[in-house]
C-alpha cells in the first residue's frame, strides 16, 4: 500500500504465478507486524504519523496500535482493493484474513489489551465477507470474532499450532469451536493452519512422542485425530520443503498424512443402460454412484462430467456435466448422478466420467479414490457395441475402499491400501 488508496500488488502476483507454475494453490495472509523482524518494512510510510507504536517484549520487536482508526480505516481500503482484484482468482486456495495482531493472527499475546477492539475487528471481518464472496477465507480463533459469533462470519478457521494445541483442553482449537456452537463450521467453510513449528521435524515420525521430546518439551498430539476432529483440509508445513525436510518412512507418513486431508471421492458404481430406442437412436442412461469418504469436501465449484466416445473414429458423441453441490460431499452419503447420453446404432462406445472444477490450476486433476485410477482423473468404461434396438447393459462395479491416509489428491497421484470399517462407514455397502 502506497498511499491512502494507491497500492502495489507485484509482491502477490510474483507469488501467485511463481506457485500457479508449480500447479499448486497458494494460501495467502497480509500481516502488519511480524515479531523480531522491522516494522518498518511492513507498515507503510503514510500510517506512521500520530500512531502510537508499543514494544513487544523481549524478541519480539514493535507493533502499532491495533485500535488506530486511520490504521484501520487503511486496512478496510486494502482489502477491499485486494478482493476487487483477487476475488475468485483460481491461483488463490484460500486467503487467512490477518491484518491485526502479531503475525496477523488476531493477538498481541502476552499485551492483550493493546489488540484491536470488537467494533474494529467487525470493519475487518465485515470487509472481507463483502469483497471476498468467491474465494473462501479463514480466520484464526473461533472466539475472537468481533461482537457476532463465528457461525455469524462466512468464514473458515486456521489451527497456526496443529498438532500441539488442537484439541484436549478447554482453551485449544477444537475445544473453542465447541464452546462457541462452529463446530460444524467446516461444513460449508475450510478449515487449515500450520504444524506447530516446533514440532515440524518429528510430526512424521514413526514415535512423534519420544522424537520430539529430543528436540522440544512440546508435547504433539495424535495427527489422524487432529485432522478428524477439525475437518482440515490443509497444514502449512514448512520444514518439508526445506533442507534435510523429510525421507524414508517419514516421507512417506508426510505424504499420507497430507492426503488424509480434505476430500476424497469414492465411486462405488457406474452403469450404463439403454432406456429408450427409436430407429437408429439410442439413449443411454449413464448412472455414477458416488460420495465423499474424505474428511471435508471441495469448497469451490465442482462438476461430474460424462463422455461417449465413438472408439472406432476416436469422436466425441455425447457430453454432459452435473454440478456436484457440497450438501452431496457430506457424511459420506452415496448419490447418484444420472446422465442421459444420445448414441447411434452401429458404433462401438466408450463411456467415461470424471471430475473438474474451474477452481483448478496447470495440470492439476481430481483422482478418484478407487483401485487402479487414473493419474489423469478419468474413469472409463468397457466399450459398448451399440446394436439394433435391445436393452444394453455394462457394469464397473466396487472394486475397492480406501479407507485411510491414502485417498485422492489433486497432485495427479493415488493410491490403495485395505478398508478399515471400524473407522469408515465403506460406501460400497450403502444401499
Amino acid at each position: 500500500m502506497l498511499g491512502p488508496n494507491s497500492f502495489d500488488f507485484s509482491a502477490i502476483e510474483t507469488v501467485l504465478v511463481n506457485v500457479a507454475n508449480r500447479n499448486h494453490h497458494a494460501i495467502v495472509r497480509v500481516y502488519v507486524d511480524y515479531p523480531g523482524r522491522n516494522l518498518s518494512i511492513s507498515l507503510p510510510d503514510f500510517l506512521w504519523n500520530g500512531l502510537t507504536i508499543y514494544s513487544g517484549g523481549s524478541d519480539q520487536g514493535l507493533f502499532p496500535d491495533y485500535n488506530n482508526e486511520t490504521l484501520i480505516s487503511a486496512m478496510v481500503t486494502l482489502i477491499h482493493a485486494l478482493g476487487q482484484k483477487y476475488d475468485g482468482d483460481s491461483r488463490i486456495g484460500f486467503w487467512q484474513v490477518g491484518f491485526l495482531g502479531h503475525w496477523g493472527e488476531w493477538h498481541t499475546y502476552p499485551n492483550a489489551s493493546n489488540f484491536a477492539s470488537t467494533a474494529y475487528q467487525n470493519q475487518i471481518l465485515s470487509a472481507f465477507n463483502s469483497s471476498f464472496t468467491k474465494t473462501k477465507f479463514q480466520l484464526r480463533y473461533f472466539h475472537i470474532t468481533g461482537d457476532n459469533n463465528a457461525t455469524s462470519w462466512n468464514v473458515g478457521f486456521h489451527d497456526d499450532s496443529f498438532f500441539q494445541d488442537t484439541y484436549g483442553e478447554a482453551w485449544m482449537f477444537y475445544e473453542r469451536s465447541i464452546s462457541v456452537g462452529a463446530d460444524a463450521q467446516w461444513r460449508s467453510q475450510p478449515i487449515g493452519g500450520e504444524v506447530r513449528p516446533e514440532l515440524m521435524p518429528c510430526v512424521f515420525t514413526n514415535d512423534p512422542v519420544t522424537a520430539c521430546q529430543t528436540i522440544t518439551t512440546l508435547k504433539p498430539l495424535n495427527w489422524s485425530t487432529c485432522v478428524q476432529l477439525t475437518h482440515s483440509s490443509y497444514q502449512w508445513l514448512s520444514y518439508a520443503f526445506n533442507n534435510p525436510g523429510f525421507s524414508g518412512s517419514d516421507y512417506d507418513r508426510a505424504i499420507n498424512g497430507s492426503i488424509m486431508q480434505g476430500y476424497s471421492f469414492f465411486v462405488s458404481e457406474i452403469t450404463a443402460k439403454e432406456i429408450t430406442c427409436s430407429g437408429t437412436s439410442h439413449v443411454v442412461r449413464v448412472s455414477v454412484t458416488m460420495s465423499n469418504v474424505g474428511v471435508a469436501p471441495f469448497y469451490y465449484p465442482l462438476m461430474l462430467n460424462t463422455k461417449a466416445v465413438d472408439t472406432t473414429t476416436g469422436s466425441s458423441i455425447s457430453f454432459k456435466s452435473i454440478s456436484v453441490p457440497i450438501v452431496n460431499q457430506l457424511d459420506q452419503k452415496a448419490f447418484v448422478y444420472y446422465f442421459d447420453m444420445m448414441v447411434n446404432t452401429n458404433t462401438t462406445i466408450q463411456f467415461s466420467t470424471w471430475l473438474s472444477s474451474s477452481h483448478l490450476v496447470g495440470n492439476q486433476t481430481i483422482v478418484f479414490a478407487i483401485s487402479g485410477a487414473s493419474a489423469t482423473g478419468v474413469i472409463q468404461l468397457p466399450a459398448i457395441s451399440i446394436g439394433s434396438c435391445a436393452t444394453l447393459n455394462s457394469s464397473a462395479a466396487c472394486t475397492s475402499y480406501i479407507a485411510d491416509a491414502k485417498a485422492n489428491d489433486t497432485r495427479g497421484t493415488t493410491y490403495t491400501i485395505s478398508s478399515d470399517s471400524s473407522v469408515f462407514n465403506n460406501p460400497c455397502a450403502m444401499t
